[in-house]
């Protein structure tokens, strides 16, 4: 290849460019910022080029939130399960959700919600990465009522009201409704009364 050429790109790599392009935008500018426009500018290239790789921009911002909501369960899944005590476990998921390098992601799933209004296959890698989430607190509670540390409530209604709270405060912020503090003491102080327990602490490292 001659010194100052540019290789072109293989199928692979384009349709992986367009990927990433998609979950950047995302990320910087929300789900609904992903456009055959947007893309086109992100990657370089011509609309027409994007429409060759993504026919349905519903199917990609689609298969983008699964992208981005899997890997941020994989991550907070790893940290949440590092302790070996399950009360150990709920005070990291909880450090994990709180975390504000995460904000971003929220923000991805808010636009979730609005967007699959209108988008079924986005309503549904939602329902399937919230069922996710749920999977991974009531793992955690139900190890916790083995153990003893826990009270003996639903797990699977404790895991919806820890979301539930999670997914409102999601929303609080975006408004800016209330500090930081007060939204997150709300998610804990109620994780704490379901589970009869204390998650002021912070798992030892």
């Amino acid at each position: 290849m001659a010194a100052g050429t540019t290789r072109r790109r293989n199928a692979t790599e384009r349709a992986s460019e367009i990927r990433d392009a998609a979950q950047q935008i995302a990320l910087n500018r929300g789900l609904a910022a992903i456009s055959l426009r947007n893309l086109a500018a992100h990657c370089g290239v011509t609309a027409p080029l994007i429409t060759h790789y993504e026919p349905s921009m519903e199917t990609l911002v689609a298969t983008t939130f699964s992208d981005i909501a899997e890997k941020e369960i994989a991550e907070v899944e790893r940290f949440a399960l590092a302790p070996n005590k399950p009360l150990d476990q709920i005070r990291a998921l909880i450090e994990a959700i709180a975390d504000p390098a995460r904000d971003n992601v929220g923000e991805v799933w808010t636009d979730a919600w609005s967007l699959g209004r209108r988008n079924e296959p986005l309503a549904e890698a939602a329902r399937q990465s919230m069922d996710a989430w749920h999977a991974l607190a009531i793992g955690i509670i139900r190890a916790g009522q083995d153990a003893g540390q826990f009270a003996p409530v639903s797990p699977e209604r404790a895991a919806l009201v820890l979301f539930a709270l999670v997914d409102a405060t999601s929303a609080y912020q975006l408004v800016n409704f209330r500090s930081r503090e007060t939204r997150e003491s709300l998610v804990r102080e109620t994780l704490e009364d379901m589970l009869d327990v204390s998650l002021g602490t912070k798992p030892a490292k």
